[in-house]
């Protein structure tokens, strides 16, 4: 098993897919309004101005491409009137992370020319905007003529955290089903073991704050908008998240039946319940 994108795990879940059992460990979460950029000098400043727009992404079922879509829709631009590009962001970034090649691209959906990328389109004026997790390494040129849509990100996602109270899950633990049919306490000994690490990290982390020299102040604003526990693990934590996120795939035809969000962790579920009064024996696996 290991980290797996939550998009895709419920793409296949919907197509009957039953090769992993999810975890609802969210080992990654991040707000998605930092990730739309313009040209500088356009004039775009929010989502309704992306309305009919030309706008290139790195990849279309990804799950922190699914939200930024959610907040295109919630603005009332509506995905289906945008002209959509999928490619890589650029040349350092494509190196740093790596770009697969475009698949599962819907109808409608154009592919990047292979040599072109996505920041030499925004910058020559063939796209209005681009949707990607990680900035162009232009963006943090002298000077650039790329800026993100939303300056203050940080106020516009507080505010939509408000709005919503969803902290947006990008990515799980899963693990393969044969091993959790034959081992069903695995389940349980892995999301205990690393709900105590988050836990763990929670409870320490006002007094390891040398990773910038004001991340104490950013801890303690953080702490007064999300609360102490800002990134629960659990089913009852997230259900809401879940929830907004099955609406979304279906909403975007990412999935052709819509998961019920109950059923997402089920499987998970049944091996905590079958585990309850287990200890972990483990004596039959010694690997």
């Amino acid at each position: 098993g290991g980290e797996m994108s939550f998009s895709k795990y419920l793409i296949g879940l919907s197509a009957g897919d039953r090769g992993f059992v999810g975890l609802p460990l969210f080992v990654m979460r991040a707000f998605r309004h930092r990730c739309f950029f313009v040209r500088r000098d356009s004039g775009v400043s929010s989502f309704a101005d992306l309305a009919g727009k030309r706008i290139g992404t790195n990849g279309w079922p990804d799950t922190g491409n699914t939200w930024s879509r959610a907040a295109l829709r919630a603005a009332g631009a509506g995905i289906d009137s945008i002209t959509w590009w999928v490619g890589p962001i650029d040349e350092t970034v494509e190196q740093a992370f790596g770009h697969a090649p475009a698949t599962s691209v819907p109808e409608g959906v154009n592919v990047v020319p292979r040599g072109r990328t996505l920041a030499g389109m925004l910058v020559d004026g063939d796209l209005d905007a681009m949707m990607v997790p990680w900035p162009p390494s232009v963006f943090y040129e002298p000077d650039s003529p790329i800026a993100r849509l939303f300056p203050d990100y940080r106020a516009v996602e507080a505010a939509y955290f408000r709005s919503t109270g969803i902290y947006p899950g990008h990515h799980i633990l899963g693990l393969r089903r044969e091993v959790v049919d034959a081992h069903p306490w695995v389940a349980r000994r892995l999301y205990d073991a690393f709900e105590e690490s988050r836990l763990l990290s929670q409870a320490k982390r006002l007094m390891l704050t040398d990773v910038t020299p004001w991340s104490l102040a950013d801890l303690e604003e953080t702490v007064a908008t999300f609360g102490r526990d800002w990134q629960p693990n659990g089913v009852e934590a997230n259900r809401a998240m879940v929830e907004a996120f099955c609406e979304e795939q279906f909403a975007q035809r990412l999935v052709a039946r819509k998961v019920d969000a109950d059923t997402v962790f089920a499987e998970f579920e049944r091996a905590m319940r079958d585990t309850s009064s287990d200890t972990g024996d483990v004596r039959d696996d010694k690997r």
